[in-house]
């Protein structure tokens, strides 16, 4: 239960359907300490809409521990209020007096405690039965986890990146399954941009780039669009930004890019700035090697490093390949790119990319392959983008679940 350091516990459940699923957000905690206080003054203070009420079984039998209850969703009228004080009052007053039945809240300490528990009744909701059991079963839930002090810092940092809000209506890819396909849209026409996103593949294993024309035409309001075609894909907006960095970087989130990239031949003070506002943003940063003759030596000057680095050879310029040393691809040495990130980059490879190459890139390290022409100019969009999915061996990769439970 709770020990000397703590003042109150924390918990939280969803459980049900909608739209009488219910939503319990809790605190348990002493009358002596910041929940007994919060208690009486919720109660001394009530709000409009949102009148805190006790906890009872039924009329006249409070539960125990004393159980605050705090309507979420603003009582607007009488159906309202009847579905606070009818079944969701009883069904979080009796899960609390069943949680001590059952020992997560030892009997001896019931009077010693108080429950605030916050409580979203959707106002569609109209089976009571329903309301009652999610209610229930929510509160059970909340108060388990809160005393367990569910979820341990272990958990959500193994959670965070493969679970997703059912309500959000998207899912967020933070690129830790590769390798990932990246098609690269350059074609600065938007109704020839859309067809192509229309026709690709539904895959987590894809990563859709705003290329810079498509930017410089349209500006970064088009990653927006490709969102709205494709709102569960990483969207990367390819800035290739040379100065201003805070302030490119900001404007790419606002746009809703997942991905932005900076030029490696910018100023190491630009590139580090736009690296820590990907961040604020929540965004990740890539740094892109178009023209920069040493990644590595880049990469050893700045004192934050990007989550992707871009090895990068020009459309229009065939470099002579070096064949000197073991480790190196045409791309450059992959692995001493990673290395100097203390190997937590993802190296995207780009430039004369095909299918019959994917093995060769993906061996030399590569965590992202580029393409573009390959698939944006084919008579079979979606065809061409399977056949490199196939080849690297991800084209059913379902990397997200939905957590029921733990």
């Amino acid at each position: 239960m709770i020990n000397e350091r703590d003042d109150f516990l924390i918990g939280e459940a969803l459980v049900g359907e909608e739209p009488e699923i219910a939503h319990i957000d809790l605190i348990i905690g002493s009358k002596r300490g910041a929940a007994g206080a919060a208690f009486a003054s919720s109660i001394a203070q009530p709000k409009q809409g949102h009148t805190p009420i006790l906890g009872v079984i039924r009329p006249n039998l409070p539960t125990k521990p004393m159980t605050l209850i705090v309507p979420k969703v603003s009582i607007r009228n009488l159906a309202d209020a009847e579905k606070i004080f009818g079944p969701a009052q009883s069904a979080i007053a009796k899960a609390v007096a069943d949680a001590v039945e059952e020992g997560v809240i030892p009997k001896s300490e019931a009077e010693e405690f108080v429950v605030i528990a916050s409580a979203f009744i959707h106002p569609r909701g109209k089976d009571y039965q329903r309301i009652y059991r999610y209610n229930y079963a929510a509160t059970k839930l909340a108060l388990s986890r809160a005393v367990e002090k569910f979820p341990d810092m272990d958990k959500v940092l193994e959670e965070k990146d493969k679970s997703i809000h059912a309500m959000i209506g998207f899912r967020i890819n933070n690129l830790k399954k590769p390798p990932y396909l990246e098609v690269a849209l350059d074609i600065p026409d938007w109704r020839r941009v859309e067809g192509i996103v229309r026709a690709l593949p539904k895959s987590d294993a894809i990563i859709i780039e705003a290329g810079t024309p498509l930017i410089k035409r349209y500006g970064v309001e088009v990653v927006q669009k490709i969102h709205q075609l494709r709102p569960e894909t990483v969207v990367f907006a390819d800035l290739k930004t040379l100065d201003t960095g805070n302030l490119e970087a900001r404007m790419a989130g606002d746009g809703t890019a997942d991905v932005v990239g900076f030029s490696g031949l910018a100023p190491v003070s630009t590139m580090e700035k736009f690296i820590e506002e990907c961040k604020k943003v929540g965004a990740l940063s890539l740094m892109d090697t178009l023209n920069v003759a040493d990644p590595v030596k880049v990469l050893k000057k700045l004192k934050v490093t990007p989550n992707i680095v871009e090895l990068h050879r020009p459309i229009d310029v065939e470099l002579a390949q070096s064949r000197d040393r073991e480790q190196e691809s045409e791309w450059g040495n992959i692995g001493e790119v990673k290395k100097v990130c203390g190997n937590k980059v993802l190296v995207a490879v780009a430039g004369g990319v095909r299918v019959n190459k994917i093995e060769k890139a993906l061996n030399a390290g590569a965590d992202i392959i580029v393409v573009g022409r390959a698939i944006t100019t084919a008579k079979d969009v979606m065809g061409a983008a399977r056949a490199f999915l196939q080849r690297m061996d991800v084209e059913d990769v379902d990397q997200f679940r939905v957590m029921t439970d733990f």
